[in-house]
């Protein structure tokens, strides 16, 4: 293959020839990180130094454990159940939804909660995601009902978080498919005692077969506990899942003192956000980095993103990692992988990575490898919209004369493409940097759900174990390029060529709802 056609991750480094330019005017920044950003030298500081800036102001943990990185879904089936199995006090798992299918899943939870009387287990799931029914009337909720009716509320406690972006007259005329795209408990976490697996990969079938995701297992008491808090916060302002009643398949009630969303959306969000900032803002003061940063030290710091309770944690987190990025590489060269389920990134994200002085490579699903390919309706021309957001980004990216952005599509026979997250590369050869958890980095990601990631700062000492880490998050990478493949603008205005022009018109739709 010539090297033309390679990924920018596998081509021969070079210093980005780039200065540094104007960051998107949705960053807000404070005088003391950009007086960190105009620290930065080549080769002068450690990876720990250079992202300095995201230790500040939010919790981080420092992880003495090996990082354990899974690969393929299968496998991460097989640690769901052998954590399920092995859990003797906790198990907390928080997503989007639980396949109505997961049968094997809720029969493992059932066997423990029996086998261990300790044994406590709490699920988080969306509220109109998980009441949703299939075409055999079939649910999250209708499952877990059983488990709950089995063991008792006490034990088994299962919280569906509402938005309350869709509420009154509003939730009446939506159809039950499309109210989603109001705003989701889209947090991928599945913890099992002290392991904790961050994903963005729901608790279904197709996910543990042949969807491919990213799943980061660490373990580590404080970590988990830090998550631990995080869903049972969520779970204190959500709907909780009660015994039936009066003929019903199950109930659902809000918990005492919070408003319905539904019905109080403002006063909910008072509430809600009041939750959330005590929460992370106790993390925040408890996990401080004190002291001074080992190069032995792999750094674990997780962020928190619920705009639409006032809670921006991550975009902050992403504006300072951008900034940093790109001072970095106009000055030493710097290349980053960005990858997300769909070519849906919004503008803030496609700006900072259009102005930055590194080198971005955006890694996607092909219109094959998207979950929408088989849809019926009008569903089935998504994938045609994300390649048309694409075309006018490589466009955008070409006038701005932008070589050193490329963007690759994930093919795999049979299989469809739902990763996300960030390599940072400084040196150009193993990652300094990874981002792993649920968003995807969209409009929706930004405004609208909750979600959750965690960014690994991985040991700079050279050890063994250090070294391990980041040959695992580069294999990683390189996994997921080696199914994929790099596309250009011609290449993308003659697919699209052809679209109906009413696709075109829904794009706006599109952008800030899918």
């Amino acid at each position: 293959m010539a090297a033309r056609h390679l990924p920018l991750l596998l081509q021969p480094s070079k210093a980005a020839a780039l200065s540094p330019k104007a960051i998107s005017v949705l960053s807000r920044r404070t005088p003391t990180s950009r007086a960190c950003y105009s620290q930065i030298r080549p080769n002068a500081i450690s990876a720990h130094q250079v992202f300095a800036p995201l230790t500040q102001n939010r919790p981080v943990f420092r992880i003495k454990e090996p990082i354990e990185v899974i690969r393929e879904p299968q496998d991460f089936y097989q640690q769901l159940l052998r954590g399920i199995r092995n859990a003797q006090h906790r198990i907390y798992l928080s997503s989007l939804y639980l396949g109505s299918e997961e049968t094997e899943l809720v029969s493992a939870l059932d066997k423990a909660l029996s086998s261990r009387q300790n044994l406590q287990v709490h699920i988080l799931l969306d509220c109109l995601r998980g009441t949703r029914t299939d075409r055999n009337g079939k649910s999250s909720a209708l499952l877990l009902a059983s488990l709950v009716g089995k063991h008792g509320a006490d034990r088994v406690r299962v919280s569906l978080y509402h938005t309350p972006a869709l509420s009154g007259i509003s939730k009446q005329l939506w159809p039950q498919r499309y109210n989603e795209t109001f705003g989701l408990q889209h947090i991928k976490l599945y913890m099992f005692d002290d392991d904790t697996i961050i994903s963005g990969a729901n608790l279904s079938r197709d996910y543990f077969t042949n969807r491919q995701d990213r799943y980061m297992r660490i373990r580590d008491r404080a970590l988990s506990d830090f998550f631990a808090q995080l869903v049972r916060a969520i779970g204190r302002f959500s709907f909780e899942l009660r015994n039936p009643s009066r003929g019903t398949a199950y109930d659902l009630r809000m918990n005492g003192g919070f408003a319905d969303p539904s019905r109080e959306p403002q006063t909910f969000i008072r509430q809600a956000n009041d939750v959330m900032a005590k929460l992370l803002y106790s993390a925040e003061v408890k996990h401080a980095l004190d002291g001074e940063v080992s190069p032995s030290d792999t750094l674990v710091i997780p962020t928190v993103q619920m705009n639409q309770l006032g809670i921006t944690q991550d975009q902050a987190h992403m504006d300072e990692f951008f900034q940093i990025t790109s001072n970095y590489g106009s000055l030493n060269g710097c290349r980053n992988l960005m990858a997300s389920a769909y070519f849906n990134f919004s503008d803030f994200h496609k700006e900072n990575v259009l102005s930055s002085g590194s080198r971005w490579d955006l890694l996607v699903a092909s219109p094959s490898a998207n979950g929408f390919y088989t849809a019926r309706g009008v569903s089935k021309y998504i994938p045609d919209m994300y390649s048309i957001i694409e075309y006018e980004f490589l466009r955008a990216a070409r006038k701005r004369m932008r070589g050193d952005i490329s963007v690759e599509e994930y093919a795999r026979d049979g299989w469809t493409y739902h990763g996300k997250g960030v390599w940072c590369y400084l040196d150009g050869k193993l990652p300094q940097l990874t981002m792993v958890g649920s968003p995807n980095y969209g409009y929706r990601s930004m405004y609208c759900d909750l979600e959750a990631q965690i960014t690994i700062i991985p040991a700079s000492d050279g050890s063994p174990a250090s070294r391990e880490l980041q040959k695992s998050l580069h294999q990683e990478a390189l996994f997921l390029l080696s199914h994929s493949k790099m596309v250009n603008e011609s290449e993308l205005k003659q697919r699209i060529r052809g679209s109906p022009l009413w696709l075109h018109a829904l794009k706006p739709f599109i952008l800030k709802k899918m």
